[in-house]
This record gives C-alpha cells, sequence and structure tokens, in this order.
C-alpha cells in the first residue's frame, strides 16, 4: 500500500512539473506571437491616412476584397475628413474551402495561388475615378499586382490606383509586390488581426 501512495504521489509530482514546464513554454510562444488589438488598428488608420493625405490623394472610392479588411477600411475613411467615400466589397474565398463561386454573378474573378476574389463589376466601370484599395495583409503581394492591373486594364489611370495594407511581408517588398502604404513588415503570417490570423 505504501508503494503505490509512493508511485501515485511520484505521479502527481511529475504531472505537476510537466504542466508548468509546458505552460511556461506556451506562455513565451504567446509573448512572441504578435497580436495587433483594436487600438493598433486604430493607430495604423491614423497614420496610414496621413500618409495618404500628404501625398495628395483622397480616393473617390475605396475597394476592399473581403470582409476581413472591412473593419479597417471604416476606421480608414473616417481619416478623410469624414467624407462619405463609396466603398465596395470584394468576395473572397480561400482556395482550399469547399465553396462554390460559380454561381455568382456581375464580378469579375481574380485568382492567386491560396485566394480566389471576386471584384464587383460596377466598380470596374468607375474608370475616371481615384480609387484605393485597401487590405489587411499582404503575404505575396500578388494580389495588389493582379488587382491593379485588372484596373488598368479595364481603363483606370495608374496614377489614379494606390494600395494599403495594415501589414506587408518582407518577401512581398522584397519582390515589389508590397501596396504603396503599409504600416508593419513581418516575417510571414504568425500574428493575429482583432478578427483572426493573418493570411
Amino acid at each position: 500500500m505504501d508503494i503505490f501512495n509512493i508511485i501515485c504521489g511520484l505521479v502527481t509530482i511529475i504531472s505537476l512539473g510537466v504542466t508548468i514546464y509546458y505552460g511556461r513554454i506556451a506562455s513565451i510562444l504567446e509573448m512572441q506571437k504578435k497580436k495587433l488589438d483594436w487600438s493598433d488598428v486604430q493607430a495604423c488608420a491614423n497614420d496610414l491616412g496621413d500618409k495618404i493625405k500628404q501625398d495628395n490623394f483622397i480616393p473617390d472610392l475605396i475597394f476592399t476584397p473581403g470582409l476581413r479588411a472591412a473593419s479597417f477600411v471604416s476606421l480608414l475613411e473616417t481619416e478623410f475628413n469624414n467624407i462619405n467615400i463609396p466603398t465596395f466589397v470584394g468576395l473572397s474565398f480561400w482556395k482550399a474551402s469547399t465553396f462554390n463561386s460559380s454561381f455568382v454573378s456581375n464580378y469579375e474573378r481574380i485568382e492567386t495561388n491560396k485566394w480566389e476574389i471576386l471584384i464587383p463589376e460596377a466598380m470596374l466601370r468607375l474608370t475616371d475615378k481615384k480609387i484605393l484599395i485597401v487590405d489587411d495583409f499582404a503575404m505575396s503581394g500578388d494580389f495588389i499586382l493582379l488587382l491593379k492591373q485588372l484596373l488598368i486594364d479595364k481603363g483606370y489611370k495608374k496614377e489614379y490606383i494606390k494600395t494599403a495594407t495594415i501589414a506587408v511581408t518582407k518577401v512581398a517588398k522584397a519582390n515589389k509586390k508590397c501596396p504603396d502604404y503599409c504600416w508593419i513588415e513581418t516575417n510571414d503570417n504568425s500574428f493575429y488581426f482583432p478578427w483572426g490570423k493573418a493570411r
């Protein structure tokens, strides 16, 4: 009976030690993982808004590829002296998902390695307007490049197209696919926005 109690005591002590050890490891990893909270996003909107205005670029319309960045667009729009700027929101689908977008009409399709993005055709006809493309994250920068080219092909003037993201990777920057305006530079997508993991 005493041996059984000793073994149980040892198992308990070892389990407690393992729990504390892995708890500390998890704590360290959590601190290394970058998290942006809403105050960061607001600060980003203020900073990017100032940079865009310093360039004398006041957009006539804003486009964001999906709902992930729509909250940020709302904050950024207020930086333009509370002008109500029409905002178009695309439909974005992670290509690994099972969603079939073929039933959606009146959208132009852009595909990257990981995303399928549907662009409203109504927006593509407003070729005399200044447009600001806003996203939360530019991992490769492919989407930004493809959308800019699509807009130019449709008749937009190159100088009337500006792009902005909260974050951009060093890879996108090195490949000259980064947005005109960005707030932070990161190595990869190992961080979180208030609305979820960067991707």
